[in-house]
């Protein structure tokens, strides 16, 4: 059986205006576990990567008529499910009889919903998906019942909707094959310019799950804290080194330093091998889960940036969101970078639940008092599956569930949000989201810092294209 995973394109307002000229070309890793997973077993898997590849639908239709696959699986999230929904379309307008599969974020939490919604689409996906989809492929062999394949949501002839049992966790990561990059054409994949140094770099996922309760993440599935082992862990970093050159590795779990212990051993191992004089990296936490030991020696072990969720500069909000940090913890940890000669990264919301303008401009001075060395400011959003989202009603009013408006980066969009908490307006907080990008990154002192440390042509060409965006994006100028 031939199988072919799909990542549609992107077709946003930020992605057109902001995101193709500074975001990030990012490998997309989900699919590359489950395509690996399933040509460990014998099975015949392709990826093909919309976005990076920047494919028309009629390019899409082209790759997918010339493979001949019998079963095609399609990233659906949610700002990008028409597009999704498009590459089902174009399945079924090829060969009706292939199977479309779904999985992502948005199955996971909408599963019944989309199949019962959208014709084009026989299967959903429920949270992890390597060993779910290698049942699903025994199921249409008639090796098993499809009724027997947890994780699964199927229709049956008669068009009913059926819901399988939820998926145990894979508790040992380690025994999922390393992501198959080969799959994927490497040359087309960089970060965002605020995630790297050098180039080439590249992405690698340690853990899956996470025990915080913040309100505007989802976890339906995927509390459990799990990480692969430290020698898992430095063999895929040696294999990105070794097959694609890669001169920096972007560690993109939401909380990289959950478990000190495995911190510590992993710099450690890396001193030991030397592999901290050649090739650095960047991770993604939380400001909790650092101390300045901590941090000193992870710069020893080539650890150059570290990513924060800081989100607000207000404690009555961030315990509103449940964010289970406070200012002072925020303040202490970029500190502590500092000292340690780490940089930092600060991500913001803006417009929360019960927020208003003068909360917004204090987060916005929050994060020039903090000066990270770059700040993300984003719009809040109420995604289906969050906390967040059962609770927009009670702060404000869902004006839309077109899901390609969900944009966080809404600010440099055509249409309005489709949130707002009670007493804000759309207009106002699309501007203050430009206002704060702007406010931030065209002060004197930040400038003159950039300036002073670029030694990178190809990175100082990003920043004057972000700049000219940010400069002429909008209606007009940031309001006051």
């Amino acid at each position: 059986m031939k199988i072919c995973f799909v990542m549609p394109p992107m077709a946003s307002g930020y992605w057109k205006k902001l995101g193709k000229k500074v975001g990030p070309q990012s490998e997309p890793l989900s699919l590359c576990y489950i395509a690996s997973y399933l040509n460990s077993k014998g099975y015949k898997a392709d990826i093909i990567d919309c976005i990076a590849e920047d494919l028309t639908e009629e390019e899409i239709e082209q790759r997918l008529r010339e493979g001949k696959y019998d079963i095609v699986g399609v990233t659906m999230l949610t700002l990008m499910y028409t597009q999704a929904l498009n590459v089902c379309k174009i399945v079924k307008k090829i060969n009706p009889k292939t199977y479309v599969v779904i999985g992502g974020p948005h199955p996971t939490i909408a599963a019944s919903a989309t199949l019962q919604n959208e014709k084009d689409i026989d299967f959903a996906v429920i949270g992890e998906a390597e060993i779910t989809f290698y049942e699903l492929l025994k199921a249409l062999d008639g090796e098993i019942k499809l009724s027997a394949v947890d994780g699964l949501a199927y229709k049956t002839n008669d068009g009913k909707v059926m819901l399988n049992n939820q998926r145990k966790l894979i508790d040992d990561l380690d025994i999922l094959p390393m992501p198959d990059r080969s799959l994927l054409k490497m040359e087309l994949y960089r970060p965002s310019v605020s995630y790297y140094k050098r180039l080439p770099a590249y992405i690698i996922l340690t853990t899956r799950g996470c025990p915080y309760r913040c309100t505007f993440c989802s976890k339906v599935f995927d509390k459990k804290y799990r990480q692969n082992s430290v020698e898992y862990t430095i063999k895929e970093m040696k294999y990105l080194m070794e097959e694609f050159g890669a001169k920096e590795i972007v560690f993109r779990d939401d909380t990289f330093t959950m478990k000190f212990p495995w911190v510590t051993e992993f710099c450690n191992k890396l001193i030991e091998e030397g592999l901290n004089k050649k090739i650095r990296w960047s991770c993604m936490t939380r400001v909790n889960l650092v101390n300045l030991e901590m941090l000193k020696l992870m710069k020893k072990a080539g650890c150059w940036g570290i990513h924060f969720g800081v989100e607000s500069g207000n404690q009555r909000l961030l315990n509103l969101i449940k964010k289970d940090v406070t200012v002072q913890q925020i303040k202490d940890a970029f500190k502590w970078c500092k000292e340690a000669g780490v940089e930092t990264r600060a991500f913001m919301m803006l417009g929360l639940p019960t927020e208003t303008k003068e909360e917004s401009l204090e987060t916005i001075r929050f994060a020039k008092e903090l000066d990270p060395d770059w700040a993300q400011f984003t719009i809040t959003t109420p995604y289906p599956g969050t906390e967040l989202y059962k609770q927009a009603n009670e702060h404000g009013e869902l004006k839309s569930i077109d899901w390609n408006n969900y944009q966080t980066w809404a600010g440099f969009s055509e249409n309005d949000l489709v949130w707002t908490t009670n007493g804000r307006e759309s207009s106002e907080l699309k501007a203050l989201q430009r206002k704060a990008l702007r406010e931030f990154y065209f002060r004197p002192k930040f400038i003159l810092k950039k300036l002073v440390h670029i030694d990178n042509l190809p990175i100082f060409r990003k920043y004057v294209l972000g700049a000219w965006a940010l400069l002429t994006t909008g209606e007009g100028r940031a309001m006051e």
